[in-house]
């Protein structure tokens, strides 16, 4: 009689498929994950009431972040912080299947590797904004400049990080692409925008700080695009 029950229970779950076990939550992480990314940059960037420029001086930064601490911190913790997160999230859904996968596993290695670069620079640009916060409340004009521009090239570096990771993961194909063709052709014209605004950062060259208005956008609509796809797509 045991023997019959395993039996039964065997048949069940290898006709189920091999999600039948998992949680029905799950499935929707990477949509939900995505959105969310959406939601934390949108509400970051509404908090902030100051646009400063790339190559703001110290004495304008230490200013504008010592009379918005609180919109300044919070901007951080969610525009870097929990995005961070969330982006980790959306690329781990995308890759972490992959990685086993021989014919592409170049592709996915590298996407795996610059988008953790990308995860962990954004990690870091959430702390080192809330230091730099603590140091202009407390007059420390210097250090806070200084923090201001690290900050700003950290994020070049993120943006030529984000930008190998989408065209390397748009490149993967097997068994089948891991992005429907719409996204593919955003993460091309992505990797385009943030080599511009990537640049623009890492130089803090304010004459192209525009640049990072079409780079954010595109950004936006790739990772939730993504995250979506990456739900809609899965097998049930």
């Amino acid at each position: 009689m045991t023997n019959e029950l395993s039996t039964a229970s065997a048949t069940a779950s290898s006709a189920l498929g091999p999600s039948a076990g998992r949680p029905a939550g799950r499935r929707y992480l990477p949509a939900a994950a995505g959105v969310a990314y959406l939601a934390a940059w949108v509400a970051g960037l509404s908090i902030w009431p100051v646009n400063l420029a790339l190559n703001a001086t110290a004495a304008q930064e230490a200013a504008s972040h010592a009379a918005h601490p609180a919109e300044a911190a919070t901007q951080y913790l969610l525009a870097e912080g929990l995005a961070g997160l969330l982006l980790a999230v959306v690329l781990g859904s995308a890759l972490l299947p992959r990685l086993r996968v021989r014919a592409s596993r170049r592709l996915t290695a590298s996407a795996a590797i610059f988008g953790t670069v990308a995860v962990a620079v954004s990690l870091t640009q959430c702390v080192l904004g809330v230091v730099l916060t603590v140091a202009a409340v407390d007059h420390h004009v210097g250090t806070s400049g200084d923090l201001f521009q690290l900050l700003n090239r950290l994020d070049g570096v993120k943006m030529f990080a984000l930008a190998i990771t989408a065209v390397s993961l748009a490149a993967v194909n097997s068994p089948r692409p891991v992005l429907p063709r719409w996204l593919r052709v955003t993460a091309v014209l992505l990797a385009v925008a943030l080599a511009a605004s990537g640049y623009a950062y890492l130089s803090l060259d304010n004459s192209l700080g525009w640049t990072a208005y079409v780079s954010g956008v595109l950004l936006l609509i790739w990772v939730t695009g993504t995250g979506i796809a990456l739900t809609v797509r899965r097998p049930r």
